[in-house]
């Protein structure tokens, strides 16, 4: 009878080092795996984040100024003057007649802010620059029913559901545009424009006909501020306020730089871009540069800091250990040009 016989010591060491050297290469290859998707995963994210932020701010200050059939311009060429109803028709919130405005950022901002976006929750971050876009919402709600007079409270119109009582429209034919306080909203539908309120007056200046349409009136900010989700405290957002209240849209928004093209000349092309603070007319901006700095969420990204550039400065070495990227679009505000 053959005698059985078990593995050696020798041999058992070996494959137990053989075995011990293939679980180390495949859990090389699982963690890479794990680090390559987390990486991508981070870039992925920091993609989206900055497309979402340029597609949402482009929307918005493409639309910059627009009243209906009537331009964004106070210059004969495009439209005429809007009418306004308002006791402070330049309030900030509603002064659709300035459909644009900008803050340079520095030690501050310059123009200062005004007090609804210092007192923004989250504030501004200090070192960004702050634009502020007015325009009535698309669509129009048509009049039903031609007015008898400049005064006739309510004006029927075919729908009240995108308007709020209280809350600012306008009304325009291609003719006159005349900014105005919603009092109250009727059942027939209709529209009160009362002389109480924020109103100095019920006179719309024309007695608009069924050729007319009711927009809500949107002023709309956009800034970084500290994001929501903040355990260091150093992440940012994009903030959007609307007509005061401020809600974040996209993480990872570090900076926002703007320049505006200015036409000096009345030809609708731009002559120049400056910052905010050198704009002399804003009726005047026809384009603005948008440049955007966008950092990945999570932090450890990269193995090293990773130097970037960014609104004209160089070799920029950051705090951490995220991977940032700017990206930049010119945007034509379509109001203001033919």
């Amino acid at each position: 009878m053959n005698k059985q016989r078990g593995f050696t010591l020798g041999e058992l060491m070996i494959a137990t080092t053989v075995g011990l050297l293939l679980s180390i290469v495949v859990l090389t290859v699982f963690l890479n795996g794990t680090q390559t998707y987390s990486v991508q995963n981070s870039f992925g994210r920091l993609q989206e984040n900055a497309r979402f932020a340029l597609s949402t701010m482009q929307r918005d200050i493409r639309m910059a100024g627009y009243r209906g059939c009537l331009g964004g311009r106070n210059d004969t060429l495009i439209t005429v003057a809007i009418n306004s109803t308002l006791a402070a028709p330049i309030a900030y919130q509603s002064n659709l007649a300035v459909g644009l405005q900008g803050y340079e950022a520095g030690a501050g901002w310059t123009p200062a802010l005004d007090a609804s976006i210092a007192g923004a929750t989250p504030a501004p971050a200090s070192g960004t620059d702050v634009i502020t876009v007015r325009s009535a919402v698309s669509p129009g709600i048509p009049v039903t029913s031609s007015m008898a007079s400049a005064s006739t409270d309510p004006v029927i119109v075919a729908s009240t559901a995108s308007l709020t009582s209280g809350g600012t429209a306008l009304i325009a034919d291609c003719v006159a545009s005349t900014v105005f306080q919603v009092t109250d909203l009727t059942g027939d539908p209709g529209i009160n424009h009362a002389a109480t309120g924020a109103n100095a007056s019920n006179n719309l200046g024309r007695a608009f006909g069924t050729d007319a349409l009711v927009f809500p009136v949107s002023t709309i900010t956009y800034y970084v501020g500290k994001s929501s989700n903040a355990p260091t405290g150093t992440e940012t957002s994009l903030w959007q306020q609307t007509n005061g209240n401020s809600v974040e849209i996209a993480e990872g928004i570090e900076n926002i730089q703007i320049l505006y093209g200015e036409d000096l000349n009345g030809d609708l092309v731009p002559d120049r871009y400056v910052t905010a603070s050198n704009v002399l007319n804003w009726n005047n901006v026809v384009a603005v540069n948008l440049s955007i700095l966008v950092h990945t969420i999570e932090d450890h990204v990269a193995v090293t800091p990773q130097q970037y550039t960014y609104n004209g400065v160089s070799n920029i070495i950051p705090p951490d250990l995220r991977v940032r990227r700017a990206f930049e679009t010119t945007i034509t505000l379509r109001n203001r040009t033919y």
